[in-house]
């Protein structure tokens, strides 16, 4: 029977309001080249993996990390050669850049994106788990993920899968703060090896949504019915958008690092499967329209789980031979102990979000000063909405979802 490596990836963002918050402003770094390309890949892989899931389950919660994915991926590519490795870069528009510069890129970018001093907190973790009885491991491979990804390998006995899916799993544990405990739910004999990629996000909002203006109200779910969620709410200085037939309001997160972008179709010309519309150029021609004034903005707390195994989805954006036992050629990551073909089994992701009202302290006096006796512009998201996760200056998307029912944990 082949030898199998287990891909997984996963992912955990938490939003709530931080103890403790830096003065001190992170050094500046310049966006080069090769971060844009890196964050342009980013934004192309996102959006057709979050077309792939939302279309497979469009009435299910949709939450996934499309720079977690990326990651994973880019570490895989270090052990990957011929039409697998093609495949690989081509799923991201990569297939003119070598993986050495694509290395070097993602180490650019990740020490951009994870420079905020103390806020927001954003860490990056990945690691390598193989049993050194089933597969020879290449030191080829190992070094460019300890160089560019600062990855741990470690080498575990499989056979004693209690204890290895223990070491694993604790470790993803606390590379997530606890919010994904597990990971590996089992260890067959066929698995040889679990390249990992853990992302953890936790920020206050720049601007915050005042407790006591929380509401009940009707959410119309992506299934045709309504449930009764709480909604965060307020009257104030947004950043909003209304182009192409969306609406789209912009939260910056403290230090304006980062933001949450939430965008639902023209209430009063709802679109049939809308997200699937959502392309990556109309995302960011959104931008291009916003513009800074009052609004009354309404979105329910969130409290998402996602998660699921990719290889369906990536093998639809034609990334394949590597998920073929017959096709797979990971020969630079190490050779299988009995002579079998190495290939992905497995692409596991998980991810978890909540959104509330905490942010800044005193950010209900955000409306003083707009003196007008006109309605604001009001976005109310009661209906199937779409969440980015965002670095605003690269766009690199950290996180995408699609609310279908929020009351759903």
């Amino acid at each position: 029977m082949n030898k199998t490596i287990f891909l997984s990836l996963l992912s955990a963002f938490i939003f709530w309001q931080c103890d403790t918050a830096s003065n001190e402003p992170a050094p500046y770094l310049p966006v080069t080249a090769d971060m844009e390309q890196a964050a342009d890949m980013n934004q192309t892989l996102g959006w057709d993996l979050f077309h792939q899931e939302q279309q497979a389950l469009p009435e299910e919660n949709i939450l996934i990390s499309p720079y977690s994915v990326q990651t994973a991926l880019f570490m895989a590519q270090n052990g990957a050669q011929g039409s697998s490795l093609g495949q690989m870069l081509d799923l991201m528009d990569g297939s003119n850049v070598s993986v050495e510069s694509l290395n070097q890129a993602h180490k650019q970018l990740n020490t951009l994106l994870t420079n905020p001093a103390d806020h927001p907190e954003v860490t990056v973790a990945n690691s390598y788990f193989y049993d050194a009885e089933r597969i020879d491991v290449e030191q080829a491979f190992l070094n460019p993920l300890s160089e560019f990804y600062a990855a741990s390998s470690e080498s575990l006995d499989f056979r004693q899968e209690a204890q290895s899916k223990q070491t694993i799993n604790n470790w993803v544990s606390e590379k997530t703060n606890g919010k994904i405990p597990v990971i590996v739910e089992e260890i067959t004999s066929e698995d040889v090896a679990f390249l990992i990629n853990a992302l953890y996000f936790k920020a206050d909002w720049l601007a915050g949504f005042p407790e006591e203006l929380t509401f009940d109200g009707t959410f119309q779910t992506a299934a045709g019915g309504t449930t009764e969620v709480p909604f965060v709410n307020q009257d104030a200085s947004f950043l909003t958008a209304q182009a192409d037939g969306l609406h789209m309001v912009d939260l910056p997160f403290k230090d304006s690092t980062y933001s949450l972008t939430l965008i639902m179709p023209d209430p009063e010309q709802p679109a049939a499967q809308w997200p699937t519309s959502l392309t990556k150029d109309r995302w960011l021609a959104l931008y291009d329209a916003i513009q800074p004034g009052r609004a009354i903005v309404q979105f329910p707390k969130l409290n998402l789980e996602y998660g699921n195994n990719l290889v369906g989805s990536l093998r639809s954006l034609g990334m394949e031979n590597a998920f073929s036992p017959a096709l797979a050629d990971f020969q630079p990551m190490g050779s299988a102990t009995n002579g079998q073909n190495i290939f992905i089994k497995q692409i596991a992701h998980k991810a978890v979000l909540e959104v509330d009202e905490q942010g800044a302290e005193g950010a209900a006096a955000t409306s003083i000063g707009f003196g007008t006796t006109s309605l604001p512009p009001f976005f109310r998201f009661d209906q199937p909405f779409v969440l980015v996760l965002r670095h605003i200056e690269t766009n690199t998307m950290l996180f995408t979802g699609y609310v279908a029912d929020p009351s759903v944990e």
